[in-house]
């Protein structure tokens, strides 16, 4: 894809160079060239580039075509003829720089990081190089685990050309194209000019303008007003959240001395910031006036963004060694009359060497922004700065939003919802419009209560225990005034939650788990714990013992651990370990049998470190049946195992 625009300096190229230029007197086609790339119309001049460089292969040629597919954001074509000045005994340091960038837009990460360590040996230390170099091993982490959501080009808005910043403003998306405007133009009147209304000479397009879409179909795409879209540029819109005021970038075309058509040397009209405000009677909006902190001889100032009540302008500013680096962020407030204020430079915090561009603020006052001064993908990388008391948290947004090409022009509409724009491969067009859908990642809660068995009141001051069975971790709480507990939950995991309160037997082994969960769910779990009471038999499930048998079973052991737990817990009680038969056999085969089980029972309690003179083993046979199913009596299976019971009674507390 043809990349024809240089997004590292958007709106820094959104100007006007004022020269009368006649290339038929010009004597050599390299002079024409430079001329013509000096001028910032590269368009003009890659073909003049390549014409010099088939007539003599020079590195002033193929440095010249380098860098005019550099500045057109063609980087295929860039990194040949750059692999191509490299090889040139007498390149320079910087060449080898630019080569790197090339080569990391590339996605060519290892080439990229050879070339800059030549550079740093050359220019140790060099904070853009170092970035770059941290952004080469950085990008491949980012690659390996990106952030999980939904990435679609805004295809009913996006053209083969460059189409890009997001603004809602009236349900519609506002944004900035260079699609050809035909029903702008008037009569010529740059006739010796080289200034051309029909297209840009830095990109052989036409000049950006600002339009509106519903954001559903390519039909629904118009041009703003004619009193915000001139015959030059307008781009990066931004509205109070009344609907009152619209700011804008743009290029208006102002005269330096005496003439601007061939009577002095060229100047530059560079980028400045307009503001409109809305005739609420027409509904229209009012004859544009320019920001008072414009320099439009001297600096860009440009990417405006209100704050929602219509008292902060923040934006971007190179104001030389005014700046942090090279385009900076800065903010104006109001003041009492309505004035706005000596602007603010936010600082080396946000501001770096690099070019900072395209600022945004959510709902919940995070900086959004782009930059090319910290370790990213390759080009501007989209960041977010959450304020920190008197700091930022700076966070690279990560793969698929950032890419190895240019990323910017953020705007979130919700909460999980991010629009910016990218000149990435595979694009419809030169630049366009993304919308990146954040998915949630699900989270996972337990709560509940511990409640009284009985009575069903809250049980205050009870420990509730909850245990990862994945890594074997336990986590504790002490329920509050109302019985209440929560725990936080990790994914596709299983748990065992237990209770325990003094004076209660103690619930154990409740299974929790989020295996099979991909939402954000709560999971509710209540406790009911039973009073113990001195001298009244429990009953312990899952207590069973093969055919004559006496030794402890392996499927008895959890429950027989609950006890343990229970005895633990409180260290005080002295039990009584049970065991009951059934009425088939005599009464004294049955009365043996089970007190071998009560035995075998009292025995592993004890392997488990709970004290002898704690336990009491006691064999009671048949002679405490729960039913009518005593010896001779006609009863099923089902009814003979309701007597084979185990059971545990408190002695003492």
């Amino acid at each position: 894809m043809n990349k024809q625009i240089n997004l590292a300096k958007i709106w820094l190229p959104i100007m006007l160079v004022f020269v009368v230029f006649n290339t038929t007197n010009a004597q050599y086609v390299l002079k024409e060239a430079m001329m013509q790339a000096s001028l910032f119309n590269y368009a003009q001049a890659k073909p003049l580039y390549e014409k010099a460089y088939k007539k003599k292969p020079t590195i002033e040629a193929a440095r010249g075509l380098a860098e005019a597919y550099r500045m057109m954001n063609d980087y295929e074509f860039a990194e040949s003829w750059y692999t191509k000045v490299v090889a040139y005994p007498d390149h320079t340091p910087d060449d080898e720089l630019y080569f790197a960038q090339m080569l990391m837009n590339n996605s060519k990460y290892s080439e990229a990081k050879t070339q800059l360590n030549n550079y740093l040996s050359k220019k140790a230390g060099d904070t853009k190089a170092v970035n770059m170099r941290a952004g080469c091993d950085s990008a491949l982490v980012w690659m390996k685990n990106p952030v999980r959501g939904t990435l679609a080009n805004l295809q009913e808005i996006n053209s083969k050309y460059s189409d890009w910043g997001t603004t809602i403003y009236n349900n519609k998306i506002i944004f900035a194209s260079d699609r050809p405007y035909d029903s702008l133009r008037s009569a010529p009147f740059f006739g010796s000019s080289n200034i051309k209304r029909k297209s840009y000479g830095w990109t052989g397009n036409s000049y950006l303008h600002l339009y509106e879409s519903n954001g559903k179909d390519s039909s629904s795409v118009r041009l703003l007003n004619r009193n915000i879209n001139g015959d030059f540029h307008s781009a990066t819109a931004s509205y109070s959240a009344d609907g009152r005021s619209m700011f804008y970038a743009a290029t208006v075309l102002e005269k330096k001395g005496r003439s601007f058509i061939g009577k002095e040397n060229p100047y530059t009209l560079n980028v400045e910031i307009r503001e409109t405000d809305l005739d609420t009677a027409t509904g229209r909006w009012r004859q544009p006036y320019a920001f008072p902190y414009n320099e439009v001889f001297n600096y860009s100032v440009g990417d405006p963004y209100i704050t929602a009540d219509g008292q902060t302008l923040y934006f971007v500013a190179d104001f030389g060694k005014r700046g942090v680096g090279g385009t900076d962020i800065y903010y104006s407030r109001r003041d009492a009359t309505g004035k706005w204020m000596e602007p603010v430079n936010m600082g080396s915090q946000i501001n770096t060497e690099g070019d900072e561009r395209t600022p945004f603020f959510d709902k919940s006052g995070n900086l959004y922004f782009a930059s090319n001064g910290r370790p990213g993908m390759g080009g501007l990388d989209l960041f977010v700065a959450a304020p920190a008391d008197t700091n930022w948290i700076i966070k690279n947004l990560g793969v698929p939003v950032n890419s190895p090409q240019d990323d910017f022009a953020p705007y979130k509409e919700e909460d999980q919802t991010l629009f910016f724009s990218s000149n990435r491969l595979q694009g419809k067009g030169d630049d366009d419009i993304y919308r990146f859908e954040i998915t949630k990642i699900p989270v996972f809660s337990l709560t509940g209560k511990v409640l009284d068995k009985k009575t069903n009141e809250p049980i205050t001051n009870s420990i509730v225990t909850l245990f990862n069975n994945e890594t074997s971790t336990p986590l504790k709480v002490v329920t509050n005034s109302d019985g209440d507990f929560s725990f936080k939950l990790d994914s596709a995991s299983d748990y065992a939650l237990s209770g325990v309160k003094t004076g209660y037997a103690s619930i154990t082994a409740i299974p929790v788990t989020t295996k099979g969960l991909n939402v954000t769910t709560n999971i509710k779990r209540d406790i009911y714990l039973e009073r113990a009471e001195v001298n009244k038999p429990v009953k312990l499930e899952n207590i069973y013992f093969d055919l004559d048998k006496w030794n402890i079973r392996s499927d008895a052991a959890p429950e027989l651990d609950k006890i343990v737990k229970l005895l633990n817990d409180n260290p005080t009680w002295k039990i009584e370990m049970s065991s009951h038969t059934d009425s088939r056999a005599s009464d004294k085969y049955n009365l043996q049998l089970s007190q071998r089980r009560a035995e075998s029972t009292v025995k592993y309690l004890e392997s488990r470190g709970i004290a002898a003179d704690r336990l009491t083993a006691k064999g009671y046979g048949e002679t405490r049946l729960v039913n009518k199913c005593a010896n001779g009596v006609a009863c099923s299976e089902e009814e003979h195992q309701l007597n084979r019971r185990t059971e545990f009674t408190i002695l003492d507390k």
